[in-house]
């Protein structure tokens, strides 16, 4: 795995929240590769020695997909506007499950005398891992995901889904009304995140006289799986109103799919990607919950400076959602 490492100098050019998945300050996002950082990591040094020099992040995010190089482009932003305190190198894998590449890429980093790990987290294979890591002193910031097993995390950066569930929620509610039938495409079954977001649409529509049906399988956030599902939906309920999915990639997926039965179907979905505000301002869907990765990298890298430096940090930063609609998804054209 090539890693970049970026010591912070004086300047700044790139806005902390608004950095989109082109636009980091060093020009092309990291490679991704199966191996651990590379021995360019900065030199052994003890966790704990937090009083000289630039706080030394290992940035570990799944794979380079616009998500999160969008959080790469966020950290150096957040660096350059704030010279001679991060020390900062760049690490992520091929695919978003390449477990054996994440792990190596955690040890590694406590063996090179990092002081902090910010990640987005594969999974709960990771946080044996992890707790390695915590147990030499170093603070874990985890970023986008929440791993209720790993207790010995220092902070999440990411989205309060139960918020961001109501809000698509709240949204649904007011757009449908009593004897609709909305179909609800589930992401991944038992992750909370996920699950918040169904929960949130079900709730508010409890009462309101909409029906409500379940996809029979999970689409696992995937637009291949989510175009099954919602074929499934639309042969149950001919008649469908409406589709909501926990994930964008599916809904943006069961929009094409509706569109080529020729059913007017409303579509809404989460995440806030880019291609979903296109198809919103298509007219293909008509709503999404968007997060914000540029938040959870800055927001998150601030968090594990402050831990190394003694400073209290807040166990859970909300980063926020916000509802993409025709009337703002120019907006939302590229990751904030």
């Amino acid at each position: 795995m090539r890693s970049r490492k970026i010591l912070v100098s004086v300047g700044g050019a790139l806005a902390l929240v608004t950095a989109g998945c082109g636009g980091g300050s060093s020009g092309a996002t990291p490679a991704a590769s199966s191996q651990a950082p590379s021995s360019a990591s900065p030199a052994a040094t003890t966790s704990t020695d937090a009083a000289a020099g630039p706080v030394k992040v290992a940035f570990i995010t799944k794979f380079p997909v616009a998500f999160f190089t969008a959080m790469d482009d966020a950290a150096k932003a957040w660096s350059e506007q704030n010279p001679g305190v991060a020390d900062i190198s760049y690490f992520s894998c091929k695919s978003p499950s390449d477990v054996p590449c994440q792990t190596a890429q955690i040890e590694d980093a406590v063996a090179k005398g990092f002081q902090a790990i910010v990640i987005t987290p594969m999974g709960p294979e990771v946080v044996p891992a992890m707790n390695a890591a915590a147990d030499k002193g170093l603070k874990v910031i985890l970023v986008d995901n929440n791993l209720e097993a790993f207790t010995k995390r220092t902070a999440v950066a990411a989205t309060d889904n139960v918020k961001g569930g109501e809000a698509a929620g709240a949204y649904l509610k007011s757009v449908l009304k009593s004897g609709d039938t909305i179909g609800l495409m589930e992401g991944v079954r038992g992750v909370p995140a996920l699950d918040a977001r169904i929960q949130g649409v079900k709730d508010a529509l409890e009462g309101t006289g909409v029906k409500v049906i379940i996809g029979g399988a999970e689409t696992k956030c995937d637009a291949a799986k989510g175009a099954t599902v919602a074929q499934d939906l639309l042969t149950r309920a001919p008649k469908l109103t409406a589709i909501y999915s926990a994930c964008d990639d599916p809904a943006i997926a069961a929009a094409k799919v509706a569109k080529q039965k020729g059913k007017k179907v409303l579509v809404m979905g989460y995440d806030g990607l880019p291609d979903a505000a296109k198809a919103i301002q298509a007219g293909d869907m008509r709503a999404t919950i968007a997060q914000f990765p540029g938040k959870m990298a800055s927001l998150g890298v601030e968090a594990a400076v402050n831990a190394v430096q003694g400073k209290p940090v807040e166990a859970f930063i909300d980063t926020g959602t916000a509802l993409v609609t025709t009337d703002n998804a120019a907006d939302f054209l590229k990751f904030q």
